[in-house]
């Protein structure tokens, strides 16, 4: 049948088919940026890639189709859509899968839904977007032979030429224009707090970490400096903005075990609530604003340490975080350099034997954290993307709470130090705090053990009325200490 005979065709209604776009309306992503960012890891694979965009998407889209797995059953669907179209299917209606993605994709996502009666996708030299998209389907059904469900302005072109026009989450421009063409049928939207998502996305809950930048401001004796005050405020927030970037960034690297996960697969860039751009966009944004402070307002030595954390949490996300033992190293070196951090904000030089009570006291909270997660494995299969199994639980508990435990132990042989009484009147109070941390630290291994913590142990003490009795009892402690009682006693 020529073009012309099938633009000419009348169609009945039960005849029509229902044309369904992929990226962005049937999966809350965009397969093309899924594709990218797994060549992070593959940098052969990403300069073949960037090779085939020298002629054209459909080459670049063919070279990611074979370099890159993409599992169908880990992509974020629209639930309400699907919904939809597995009605429709049960009512006689034949479905098609149109969209710009390779076809060998395309079929796989046609494939595992078991709805699709056939696939129109971007194979060989033709990119199946835009006008080509449009041209592809007036060829096969005609002007109005065929409803189509799209969420883009690109669509406007083929809702110009549909019997009847779905829209997903659409823009108000393309509702507008969509409108006007007077054939919207039906709109799929989600009701979303851009401002949520996007605290979300940068995990502004997980700033009291940060919090260990003052850690040097108490034990320098510095409470009651408003130059250390101030820099200390602009280091958190510059610290923040970092951290939040890198939170992003392994969110990206983690997409696809992140939505097997059962509770980070409701992160936004997991769950689709923000797009693969947008991520990109807002981790960029969060570093220039993150260095941009730091070169204007801080000392360099901070500077060098935030580059140190980024290089760090970056190797982390990685690869670090795969390696047995190595990722709660790592880990407890990241919460360290945060007090490190700290002191080169406001200037003051740190004690060693401080150091050595955050690495051992850092590393039992690390190891706290996958036990947590291993409490969650029950098929006898290895953390997803991490490096221990269900059977290294016994020894994670055996180890955890020595390593808390040392942490108490260098700070007792601390109080014994001869530097101590050039910061305290008192030293001998120090003594009681020594067995507030046995408390906090074997509390919390019992609590994790009988399955009361969640997956991150920071968290848990933050919201966590005991933790918070401990921390004023150390506090009451630390400020006896620095008066001498006996004087004041007499």
């Amino acid at each position: 049948m020529s073009r012309s005979q099938s633009e000419d065709k009348p169609a009945l209604a039960a005849e029509v088919p229902l044309c369904v776009d992929l990226d962005g309306t049937l999966i809350l992503s965009d397969v093309l940026w899924e594709s990218i960012i797994q060549l992070w890891s593959k940098p052969a694979a990403a300069i073949r890639a960037a090779w085939a965009l020298l002629h054209g998407k459909a080459a670049l889209k063919g070279v990611l189709a074979n370099e890159v797995a993409i599992d169908p059953a880990s992509l974020p669907y629209r639930e309400d859509l699907l919904a939809f179209l597995r009605t429709e299917k049960e009512a006689g209606r034949q479905l098609i899968l149109v969209t710009a993605t390779h076809r060998m994709i395309a079929e796989r996502v046609a494939e595992h839904l078991g709805i699709f009666s056939g696939v129109m996708a971007t194979e060989e030299k033709l990119n199946l977007g835009g006008e080509h998209k449009k041209e592809a389907l007036v060829a096969a059904y005609g002007v109005g032979g065929f409803d189509y469900i799209g969420d883009h302005l690109k669509d406007m072109a083929i809702f110009s030429v549909a019997r009847h026009s779905f829209l997903a989450d659409p823009s108000d421009r393309l509702r507008k224009m969509a409108d006007k063409v007077g054939n919207v049928g039906r709109v799929f939207s989600r009701s979303r707090s851009w401002s949520k998502v996007i605290l979300r996305t940068m995990r502004v809950h997980q700033y009291a970490k940060n919090a260990l930048l003052g850690v040097p401001l108490l034990t320098a004796h510095l409470v009651l400096d408003a130059g250390a005050w101030l820099n200390l405020i602009l280091a958190f927030f510059s610290f923040s903005m970092l951290a939040s970037a890198t939170y992003i960034v392994n969110d990206l690297h983690d997409l696809s075990l992140d939505r097997k996960h059962q509770k980070k697969r409701f992160r936004p860039l997991a769950s689709g609530d923000i797009s693969i751009p947008a991520g990109i966009g807002l981790a960029f944004i969060l570093i220039c604003a993150s260095f941009a402070l730091t070169l204007a307002f801080l000392p360099r030595l901070f500077f060098v340490f935030l580059l140190i954390y980024t290089v760090l949490t970056l190797a982390y996300s990685f690869d670090l975080k795969r390696r047995l033992i190595v990722d709660a190293l790592a880990l407890a070196m990241l919460y360290t350099l945060r007090i490190i951090a700290g002191a080169a904000a406001i200037s003051v030089v740190l004690s060693e034997w401080l150091l050595m009570f955050s690495l051992f006291f850092f590393v039992s909270l690390a190891l706290l954290k996958r036990a947590i997660e291993l409490e969650g494995i029950t098929d006898g299969k290895r953390i997803p993307g991490r490096g221990y199994v269900p059977s290294d639980a016994d020894i994670i508990r055996s180890i955890g709470p020595s390593s808390g435990l040392l942490a108490v132990l260098v700070f007792a042989l601390y109080i014994n130090s001869p530097g101590v009484t050039k910061l305290y009147s008192t030293p001998q109070m120090l003594w009681l705090l020594c067995p507030l941390l046995i408390y906090w630290i074997t509390r919390i291994w019992f609590l994790a053990n009988r399955g009361q913590v969640n997956h991150d142990p920071v968290v848990f003490a933050l919201m966590d009325i005991r933790s918070y009795i401990v921390a004023a009892f150390a506090g009451i402690i630390l400020m006896l200490a620095s008066f001498d009682l006996s004087k004041n006693i007499l």
